[in-house]
């Protein structure tokens, strides 16, 4: 279990860590924070705003990384946040004997506090966070899904027939116009098929596909620009489809809109990871990897998982929920709008009515 998957559990669960360190917590001040000293790994601090700066590890089994840990510990202690400031080892239990008397050692010599923690505890206590964090907003909610559709504003593509032939219903050859291909192939066909459904836009209806009332003002609201430029797929949203499409997803109707879940799950995805990593290259880290697949309960392999939180991230960005910052690194950064803080809210809520009218007991009518 590598550090950054070992902080990132211990940090969703204060109460643990804070019996690993003997420490009450009343607040993380901060974590990964830069300094003229080194990046210090989180700092808490307790009611009477004592603060704690950790120097987190795994096994410290070897002499480099003692030395590196024993370095850095003595840089932090030129910096602090608070007239009342501790300096602490968090180590692996694991750590061979010789080498925690070592730290022990250490510790008594330069005034640094030390604790240990159980990687073994700490691997079960990661798989019960992820459960937890993506179960507590209420009613569980099926796993994501992985369409090939890029952008929401390819909804114009399955959705130009209706204004082009001026009816409210069509035939599969007719709404199939856009897709004709030399194979006669369906595949890119049913990815817009399956989204435009999950946005609510037709019904299909013995083999008609039939608007609805979402769907009749889509595509009366689709821009002029479609008109006059060959890639349809091309043509941004207009806001009023984007407002649509904003109360289409917030409509509370979840069942089997796969879409719908996908971005219900990227919001929790920003949650949980503080929105500080989006993969951009299709290779990124394991550990970053573990993270997501262990909240979306998926096997994805990097590339596809890479892929999925990219077009989540796009449908986001497009109805105005997240900004990215954009960076030279291997990793992007996300951010909820106040919108999408609203939206995300509104999720919640939701879900968690649903769940309490599932739970509704009627024994007070005995």
């Amino acid at each position: 279990m590598v550090e950054s998957l070992v902080q990132w559990t211990l940090l969703n669960n204060p109460s643990n860590l804070g019996e690993f360190l003997n420490f009450d917590i009343s607040k993380i001040i901060g974590q990964e924070i830069t300094t003229d000293f080194g990046r210090i790994d989180f700092v808490l601090s307790n009611s009477n705003n004592k603060h704690l700066v950790v120097e987190l590890e795994t096994e410290l089994d070897s002499k480099s990384k003692l030395d590196y840990c024993f370095n850095q510990t003595l840089n932090y202690k030129n910096v602090k946040f608070s007239d009342l400031t501790d300096y602490c080892i968090l180590y692996a239990e694991e750590t061979k004997s010789a080498n925690r008397d070592k730290v022990k050692q250490f510790g008594k010599e330069h005034g640094i506090l030390i604790h240990t923690y159980s990687l073994e505890k700490t691997k079960k206590l990661y798989n019960e966070t992820v459960k937890r964090l993506s179960l507590n907003v209420g009613l569980a909610l099926p796993n994501p899904k992985n369409y090939t559709i890029c952008y929401l504003r390819w909804l114009n593509k399955i959705m130009k027939p209706f204004l082009d032939l001026g009816k409210n219903e069509l035939t599969t050859k007719e709404i199939f116009m856009p897709f004709v291909n030399k194979k006669n192939s369906r595949t890119n066909f049913n990815c817009h098929e399956r989204i435009a459904l999950d946005f609510e836009l037709f019904k299909i209806i013995k083999s008609q596909y039939v608007l609805t009332n979402y769907g009749d003002f889509f595509v009366k609201n689709i821009s002029p620009y479609v008109n006059i430029i060959n890639n349809v797929s091309s043509i941004n949203l207009t806001n009023e489809q984007k407002r649509l499409l904003l109360k289409i997803l917030t409509n509370g109707n979840w069942d089997d809109k796969v879409h719908k879940v996908n971005i219900y799950w990227f919001l929790r995805f920003i949650e949980i990871t503080n929105g500080s990593w989006l993969p951009k290259k299709h290779d990124f880290e394991l550990h970053k990897l573990e993270i997501a697949r262990g909240l979306f309960s998926v096997s994805y392999k990097s590339r596809t998982m890479q892929e999925f939180l990219t077009w989540c991230s796009n449908y986001c960005l497009e109805l105005g929920l997240i900004e990215k910052i954009s960076s030279t690194s291997d990793y992007d950064q996300v951010f909820l709008t106040p919108l999408g803080v609203d939206v995300n809210n509104i999720f919640s809520i939701d879900l968690t009515l649903k769940k309490s009218r599932m739970n509704l007991s009627f024994k007070y009518l005995d």
